[in-house]
């Protein structure tokens, strides 16, 4: 009875059980994965290779060459621009002394009273206008006050 139960159990096996085939697919794709990711990784590997051989062979001497040429120009034009500024400063600072600092402070005291006049010139102005606009109004209500006054006796 036991051999009956072994051998119904290898039948249940080989009819249900996917066990055995499920592995030999997996092995398989596991296999034809790793041929073509090691050839994209091995691809990627030289392209990478003749990128840095390029680099070292061609670009990096080419930049050596240029950067020691052009970084002397440079900094004969810095030194250049740092001569021409301290010979403006020089002669900003020959300009302005303190003669000139306390012209400049009666000039702007001298603006600064000019401004104010301005101001109460300006104030006076209006207050003129305003004065005459406030006459000019009065006579006219005066004057329509007695064209009223016209009318009404008129009709009456």
């Amino acid at each position: 009875m036991t051999d009956i139960f072994k051998d119904l159990s290898d039948i249940w096996d080989r009819l249900f059980s996917h066990r055995p085939f499920l592995q030999g697919e997996i092995k398989y794709f596991l296999s034809e994965f790793d041929k073509k990711s090691y050839r994209a990784d091995e691809e990627n590997l030289k392209k990478i290779s003749e990128l840095i051989i390029d680099l070292k062979e061609k670009k990096i001497e080419r930049f050596l060459q240029s950067s020691g040429e052009n970084l002397f120009l440079l900094n004969s034009a810095i030194t250049e621009a740092l001569n021409l500024s301290q010979s403006i400063l020089d002669q900003e600072n020959n300009i302005i002394s303190e003669e000139d600092l306390k012209t400049k402070e009666e000039f702007h005291q001298r603006r600064q009273k000019e401004l104010e006049t301005f101001k109460s010139d300006l104030k006076t102005r209006y207050e003129s206008i305003d004065k005459d606009i406030e006459d000019k109004v009065e006579a006219i209500k005066i004057h329509f006050e007695e064209d009223i006054n016209k009318l009404i006796a008129d009709n009456q």
